[in-house]
């Protein structure tokens, strides 16, 4: 008996300290935090450029080499920003565009760059409510179309920004760039050409600002507030095909094993006994607990108190979250198939290809290992089509991420800011040798229509959220040259 007293007191002695720890954890100002004021006249005059950005139709793809749209795209910038044309030298490797303000030279800091993508993905027109290329502004002030939130509207903001600054006469000490490809969508080749030409002019980056996290209410269920959801991490990426052999023959008579059922076989047994390591990795436990003051009680309880319930986030988080538990580790998707050309025949050989995006814990080689083990269980040959790594990790405790969360304060006051990992690419992953601190964010405030929008239909952002976002790469630029 007395064990068993001893063990109740225990059970008793941890659960006061989990409560708490739990209690102890107060709001903060995330969770009532509105957004900043906005002149209507000038949230409108941004929609307008914005609008005349969108009108241009921008559909990059990997299987159409022509790249004159994206030149007619560019050609058409200088009457949006006359100031930033006329003040920067323009230049454009890959097809892509890159601004080069140069600076005064006195202060011997490395340049700083804004970049954001001009190509968009395609657009069917089916389920739009307003034309995916129109451009339209609504009675609402929300500006419709393909690109809008991926990732012409950051770009808008960007080169206004510069805009006006220099109408304002600034000057900055270290060189400020701008750069756009044109092959984002699909990992071609304008970003790395962009960095080639970089690297040529032996130019390192003291800090550059890319795509990836916005600013979202409420961005995890459970979670209330607002935040700024700032990219540290960027997975690896790879296509992988596996394909499956038999003898063909009528489907009148089928044996068994054949190649279809051994392709469905193999993936179901990874979509339930997933083969990759889960792990709450710092930049994830980072946002987990910058989070967790203004999660609901029961939440809150497990995420105050990950030093126990790690093991029970890592099993459940998949249930809970699939963006969660993609930033925890190697995820794969099965994408694409194909079997017989007959309905009567069965495949001599049948495939199926899979993307993967690789966590930094157990990246490529070991992911793709696991992956080989499994198809051969399953009689299957594998193919990596394409691969590329998990980028350097960004420090959170460094100074360009402190100096974008002092930045994100002043123009979203009360705003948290949270560190989190990029489920997605972006073209910052070309940037490694060049630049050490790649940070992904777009500071434009978007609610859940619009987030589900991005590569969907009805893409729009409103054109309130565009004047914040042009003070923030302003406040930035003078920071960074002040800092």
């Amino acid at each position: 008996m007395t064990v068993f007293y001893g063990v109740l007191l225990l059970l008793a002695a941890l659960l006061i300290v989990l409560l708490v720890r739990t209690a102890s954890m107060k709001p903060t100002p995330a969770l009532h935090a509105e957004p900043p004021r906005v002149d209507p006249a000038r949230a409108r005059s941004y929609a307008e450029k914005l609008s005349a950005m969108v009108r241009q139709e921008t559909v990059s793809s990997r299987f159409d080499p022509d790249r004159s749209k994206f030149e007619r795209f560019q050609v058409s910038l200088p009457s949006l920003f006359p100031k930033v044309f006329a003040a920067c030298e323009v230049a454009h490797p890959g097809a892509g565009l890159v601004l080069r303000l140069p600076g005064r030279g006195a202060s011997g800091k490395e340049p700083i760059l804004l970049m954001s993508h001009h190509d968009v993905v395609a657009a069917p027109e089916q389920g739009w409510e307003h034309p995916p290329f129109s451009g339209d502004i609504d009675a609402e002030g929300r500006v419709w179309g393909r690109g809008t939130a991926d990732t012409k509207g950051s770009l808008m903001c960007e080169l206004q920004a510069l805009e006006e600054l220099l109408e304002a006469g600034w000057q900055p000490g270290a060189d400020v760039y701008i750069t756009s490809s044109c092959t984002e969508e699909w990992s071609g080749d304008s970003a790395p050409a962009i960095v080639a030409y970089l690297k040529e002019r032996h130019v390192h980056l003291g800090m550059l600002v890319d795509e990836g996290g916005m600013i979202l209410k409420e961005p995890i269920a459970g979670v209330k507030g607002r935040y700024c959801v700032v990219g540290v991490l960027e997975k690896g990426y790879g296509d992988v095909k596996f394909i499956a052999r038999g003898k063909g023959g009528h489907a009148s008579a089928p044996g068994r094993n054949t190649p279809l059922p051994r392709l469905g076989a193999f993936m179901n047994d990874v979509e339930k006994h997933s083969p990759f390591r889960v792990e709450i990795t710092p930049a994830v436990r980072e946002m987990f607990s910058r989070m967790a003051p203004n999660m609901s009680f029961p939440m809150k309880l497990v995420f105050a108190n990950l030093w126990l319930f790690g093991p029970l986030v890592k099993k459940l988080m998949p249930a809970i979250s699939p963006a969660g538990a993609a930033m925890m580790q190697t995820t794969c998707a099965f994408t694409t198939a194909k079997g017989s050309d007959g309905l009567n025949v069965l495949p001599s050989e049948a495939y199926v290809t899979a993307n993967l995006r690789f966590i930094h814990h157990q990246p490529n080689e070991e992911s793709l290992a696991l992956l080989r083990k499994r198809a051969e269980k399953h009689g299957l040959e594998m193919e990596v089509l394409y691969q590329d790594h998990p980028c350097k990790p960004v420090d959170y405790q460094g100074a360009p991420f402190k100096l974008l969360e002092k930045v994100a304060g002043e123009i979203y006051p009360g705003y948290g800011v949270v560190p989190y990992v990029m489920t997605g690419g972006t073209d910052a992953k070309y940037y490694g040798d060049v630049c050490d601190d790649a940070l992904r964010f777009a500071p434009i405030e978007i609610d859940a229509q619009q987030y589900a929008s991005i590569h969907g239909v009805n893409e729009n952002l409103y054109a309130a959220a565009l004047p914040p976002a042009v003070d923030f790469y302003k406040t930035l630029l003078r920071a960074y040259d002040a800092n």
